[in-house]
């Protein structure tokens, strides 16, 4: 008769090598060359709490596309509801619908503009704090279905606290987070304590931008796809960029014609479905960086999701589809 203490430890090596042969299969899986999708949203559930219903829907939509993963780009409620525990309790009740993995980015909504009366008055960086615990407890992706471990910028000891930028690869695509937000990306002079956090911030998204592009430029990648929570465009033209997005902009305009690959950058923030073609060369405000596409996702009234088809032997890599939620149209 088997021992119980035996059937653990024989129970646990099975889990170990099975772990073991599931990362090496992700790791092939991620150097093959299939076309593949996935969906983007963000800036919802924003009116609470009637929005949680339009909210589910969009899930159980994106649920039955089958996506690869899906990206929410942040902002899971308004800037003008409560910053509460219990606000972070549904976003993860609501996350843990996904049936697929899931990946997150943070937006300001939850941490940056917590400080304003209707979100409560309560401290940015202490939210900012709460939010990591919760959402990014490990290397894993959120959600359901068969999850696989992205790399985090917090295994370097320089950059422990940014467990929220991370980086993965399929179909020889690398994909990537970084933690950039509305209300100016937090560099805000008026609220005690944001400038140096966002300075500290914006330094670790310098470092992990450079570490994304070195990657992709060792691999061979045939692209980049990037997601942030804020629109840091503005009303294009680099004479409107925001002080707290002006090294990220150059930094990727820099990177992107260097890299002469398609690079798509996905926000959220001001609320505008559009694929457009944002980033222009120095010195211009009409020659466009031709490699770059920005998409914009659906969000606050207009909850409906983006599906991103990836053929990486495709000449621009990424095509786009609308995913309308019937019911949710107003």
């Amino acid at each position: 008769m088997t021992s119980p203490s035996f059937a653990i430890r024989s129970s646990r090596a099975f889990a170990i090598a099975g772990f073991a042969l599931l990362a090496v299969s992700a790791q092939f899986d991620s150097l093959r060359s299939e076309t593949f999708h996935f969906c983007a949203l963000g800036d919802m559930p924003y009116v609470l709490p009637q929005d949680y219903e339009r909210f589910d829907r969009v899930i159980d939509a994106v649920n039955a596309d089958e996506p690869e993963f899906t990206v929410h780009v942040g902002d899971t409620k308004s800037g003008g509801s409560p910053c509460s525990d219990e606000s972070f309790d549904r976003t993860w009740s609501s996350f843990g619908r996904f049936d697929h993995p899931l990946i997150y980015t943070p937006g300001d909504n939850e941490w940056t503009d917590c400080h304003r009366e209707a979100a409560g008055r309560m401290d940015p960086i202490e939210r900012l704090a709460a939010i990591r615990e919760r959402f990014f407890p490990d290397s894993m992706t959120l959600g359901g279905g068969a999850a696989f471990e992205l790399e985090t910028q917090s295994a370097d000891p320089q950059w422990e606290r940014f467990v929220e930028n991370r980086m993965w690869m399929r179909s020889r695509v690398l994909f990537a987070t970084l933690h950039i937000v509305g209300s100016k990306n937090n560099r805000q002079e008026s609220i005690p304590g944001a400038v140096a956090e966002f300075l500290d911030r914006d330094a670790a998204n310098e470092a992990w931008l450079t570490r994304v592009f070195d990657r992709a430029d060792a691999t061979g990648a045939p692209a980049v796809a990037l997601f942030i929570h804020a629109n840091p465009f503005g009303n294009g033209g680099e004479a409107n960029w925001d002080d707290g997005f002006t090294r990220f902009l150059n930094q990727l305009r820099a990177r992107a014609i260097a890299f002469a690959k398609p690079v798509l950058i996905t926000h959220g923030d001001s609320h505008y479905f559009r694929i457009d073609k944002p980033l222009m060369h120095a010195d211009s405000d009409h020659d466009v960086v031709g490699n770059v596409t920005r998409l914009e996702v659906f969000g606050s009234s207009n909850m409906h999701a983006v599906r991103v088809t990836v053929d990486p032997d495709a000449p621009g890599v990424f095509s786009f589809s609308e995913l309308i939620v019937e019911a949710n149209r107003r």
